[in-house]
């Protein structure tokens, strides 16, 4: 028998036993009839606030106590690998100046992130391919390999499709670049396979990051302004630590 049901007997059989000791003690028989029928009105009430009200308050704090930690986990990434490495990709876009200064151009209205955040989406994503150094980008990424393993661990980041794919991406580039040793004997069919991972990478980090931009712009303003500072699409930005 499960617990619940167990529990259910249980407080059934304790309101009984009081109801009981009230007739052996008054006699009245009316009053715990009036009384049963005063509870049963009122039970639909109390079943409203506890499990309608309540139940939503308490879903309601639960939600944004997990989006705090996923928030605190994503602000960790950029913090480690993903500005740097956005900065060290983004160098090879050559229309990347125009998310830069749109970033700093953003006004204080709520609707201003919306919009550029499905601008940032549907944007088009390319590098130019043979000017990045990817024995650079392979020491970058290997180095840092472990932090997104133990990101990938992290619970938190279940409910957070985007990011997990994010990271399984960045892993999968990880690997291509690891059992790479010479990249300029590559067919041309891996590179433009590396190329598409490189780019698929670029568009979640650019995405992710307007996201997270946001999340700080409405709960933690110092930290939004150093962000804006250390703008990762402009490639010598206030306190910038690139890949390369």
């Amino acid at each position: 028998m499960k617990w619940e049901v167990q529990i259910s007997i249980l407080l059934v059989v304790f309101s009984i036993f009081f109801y009981f000791i009230n007739y052996l003690a008054f006699h009245d028989t009316v009053f715990i009839e009036k009384y049963i029928l005063v509870q049963l009105g009122f039970l639909p009430l109390s079943v409203l606030l506890v499990t309608i009200v309540l139940n939503s308050l308490m879903v309601r704090k639960e939600r944004m106590e997990r989006m705090e930690k996923l928030n605190i986990v994503v602000g960790s990434f950029f913090a480690d690998i993903g500005k740097d490495l956005l900065r060290y990709i983004s160098k090879y876009d050559r229309t990347i100046t125009d998310i830069a200064c749109s970033i700093h151009s953003l006004s204080k209205e709520p609707e201003s992130f919306h919009k550029f955040k499905n601008v940032v989406e549907k944007r088009n994503y390319t590098v130019n391919f043979e000017k990045i150094n990817l024995y650079e980008l392979k020491k970058y990424v290997m180095e840092k390999r472990d932090i997104v393993i133990n990101l990938l661990d992290n619970p938190v980041i279940i409910e957070h499709e985007r990011f997990m794919d994010l990271l399984w991406i960045l892993l999968h580039l990880i690997e291509e670049l690891r059992m790479t040793i010479d990249f300029e004997s590559m067919n041309s069919e891996d590179r433009e396979d590396l190329k598409g991972d490189i780019e698929r990478l670029y568009r979640l980090l650019a995405y992710e990051w307007i996201k997270y931009l946001h999340y700080l712009r409405d709960n933690y303003p110092h930290i939004y302004r150093y962000e804006i500072k250390s703008n990762p699409f402009v490639p010598h930005a206030y306190h910038a630590r690139s890949a390369d």
